[in-house]
């Protein structure tokens, strides 16, 4: 087992003593369990994968994870009792993101060849254990979310089922959270979040290998300034039951594919802190990774489909600056792993060749992100192809996608949307004229956070469009109409096969079409010179393709272009 941190010079004796004899300690175990006869079942060629402060090893259809006698200060695994405990919570905590992975903690002992391993007691005697390991059902490295990634396979079910996993552990995760951290600071408040920040913020800044770019880059600054802005959001957040026991790690290399599922795994277990924060912050994590990987595509998938299983729009708030927040904790994290050999070497190198460096690229990338939002509105009668399309659509773009099927269907942020048919009293005009309104306060939270908002409703009552165009007028953002349109014969032939498919949020069938195109009241002139035309009578494939989008492109760089000029 790779060294425990090496003790300065200044701290305690008793401090030195201790560290020491956990490198003397983690050294000799960790060649124990490099040989296959250590474990009491058949066990194969060992693989062995490190982190700053674990150590796992794969060992015929079972993986062992001890914790390194570490002292980072957030974290201090140099007593066998951290260990113990800290292995104890893992399983604890980890089951209810992936249950079938986790099995038990097992004791190490030592006996004549080495050392073994057997089930832990539960609590109190230690009869000569030395260490202890959590012992998990081995699983393919290749099905890992990173694996995937690499290898070009990591695709839109992979995201899919890793929205479904995320929505469904938040909504039943505890929600009664300790009232104070470590400081004294409420957990998952504006003020802890400050100092979590500038705890990952402050070493980057100090490090040879970033410090320069760090500064360029503005990023104190801009942190100081979203936390001023978002912070009343924050602790209404918190007071509202947003700050969850999470999962806190939700990287690409802590998600693997299990059939058609996603197992979340390696939650945090050794600060509460880290654990107990909004929810919208453990969403923040994975949606950093896939940016930071260059997939954006796949993030944005990802948060539409978080948002459709939700509705908590009101996270998009702090969306920006927990995704600076956790980029800025994989860049120190990357750093903790390599330390500087040479600082003079490490001030010289490129920068594409620094630990972390993608991960502070995107939090500048992040940071300097100063375009201003755009409120699109779908128009189009049932079957129009519009709610497939403009999920595309905001994949493509990072809009933020509304629909009013799903959000008529949820009683509650967080709840799932029931798919079920609505009664007729759902459908009265006033019932209409309500749902419209929560539309229009859900688009403004969106665009308040700054992002473009994209409403998936049919918009064929002039009414409910005009409020729309007040919200821009109020909100000084401009606004489009996306009319999805196809022949008469295409819609009869969509409606009738989603009614005969799998239960789908909208209710409308042919009855419903036959009554839209009856009322519909026609676009205005004022609204006619706002709207782009999009023909939908094209194979399903073809809104996933920027080409097919064009038009509407077109509109909005032309009027970036105009209001820049």
């Amino acid at each position: 087992m790779p060294e425990a941190r090496r003790p300065s010079p200044r701290a305690p004796l008793h401090v030195q003593n201790r560290l020491r004899a956990a490198r003397r300690h983690g050294h000799a175990l960790d060649k124990a369990l490099r040989r296959a006869h250590t474990y009491a079942h058949p066990a194969g060629s060992i693989v062995r994968i490190e982190t700053h402060i674990s150590v796992v090893y794969l060992a015929g259809r079972y993986a062992y994870k001890l914790m390194k006698p570490v002292n980072f200060g957030f974290v201090d695994f140099t007593t066998l009792d951290a260990r113990r405990r800290c292995c104890e919570a893992e399983i604890r905590l980890n089951r209810p993101f992936a249950g079938p992975i986790y099995r038990d903690v097992q004791a190490v002992v030592p006996q004549a060849r080495g050392v073994a391993l057997k089930r832990a007691a539960r609590r109190g005697t230690r009869d000569g254990v030395i260490d202890y390991a959590v012992r998990m059902r081995r699983f393919d490295q290749h099905a890992l979310f990173s694996q995937r990634l690499a290898a070009g396979v990591l695709g839109s079910a992979d995201i899919d089922a890793a929205a479904h996993a995320l929505a469904v552990c938040h909504r039943a995760a505890r929600r009664a959270a300790p009232v104070r951290g470590g400081r004294g600071t409420p957990y998952g408040s504006a003020a802890l979040l400050g100092q979590q920040v500038f705890d990952a913020l402050a070493p980057l800044e100090r490090d040879v290998r970033s410090a320069a770019f760090v500064r360029d880059a503005g990023l104190r600054t801009w942190c100081e300034a979203s936390l001023a802005r978002v912070a009343p959001r924050l602790d209404a957040r918190r007071a509202g039951g947003f700050v969850r026991a999470c999962h806190g790690d939700l990287h690409l290399d802590n998600i693997v594919r299990q059939g058609r599922r996603a197992l979340l795994f390696d939650c945090i277990e050794f600060s509460e802190a880290l654990r107990w924060i909004d929810i919208a912050s453990d969403l923040a994590f994975l949606v950093m990774d896939l940016r930071a990987h260059g997939r954006d595509d796949l993030a944005n998938r990802l948060l539409t489909r978080y948002l459709d299983a939700t509705g908590d729009f009101g996270g998009l708030a702090a969306l920006r600056l927990y995704v600076v927040y956790r980029a800025l904790v994989r860049a120190l994290v990357a750093h903790l792993k390599t330390p500087p050999a040479d600082d003079a070497a490490h001030a010289t190198s490129a920068p594409s060749a620094q630990p972390g460096q993608r991960y502070l690229q995107l939090a500048a990338r992040e940071a300097s992100d100063r375009r201003p939002p755009w409120l699109l509105l779908c128009h189009g009668l049932s079957g129009s192809g519009k709610s497939v399309a403009s999920r595309e659509f905001a994949a493509l773009s990072g809009a933020i996608r509304i629909s009013s099927d799903i959000e008529r269907k949820r009683a509650h942020v967080l709840d799932a949307p029931t798919l079920g048919a609505l009664p007729p009293q759902a459908y009265t005009r006033e019932a209409i004229d309500a749902h419209y309104a929560r539309l229009v306060a859900l688009a403004t939270d969106v665009l308040d956070a700054g992002y473009t908002v994209l409403i998936d409703a049919t918009f064929l009552q002039s009414a409910n469009r005009k409020r729309f165009a007040e919200l821009a007028r109020r909100m000084n953002v401009p606004m489009l109409i996306l009319d999805f349109h196809a022949d008469a014969a295409r819609l009869k032939e969509r409606v009738k096969a989603r009614a005969a498919g799998p239960r789908d949020p909208s209710d409308a069938g042919e009855a419903v079409l036959t009554a839209q195109m009856a009322s519909a009241e026609a676009l205005d002139a004022e609204e006619r010179r706002m709207t782009v035309q999009l023909d939908t009578d094209v194979p399903i494939e073809a809104f996933s393709d920027t080409a097919w989008w064009a038009p509407l492109w077109a509109r909005m760089n032309a009027a970036a272009d105009s209001s820049s000029a």
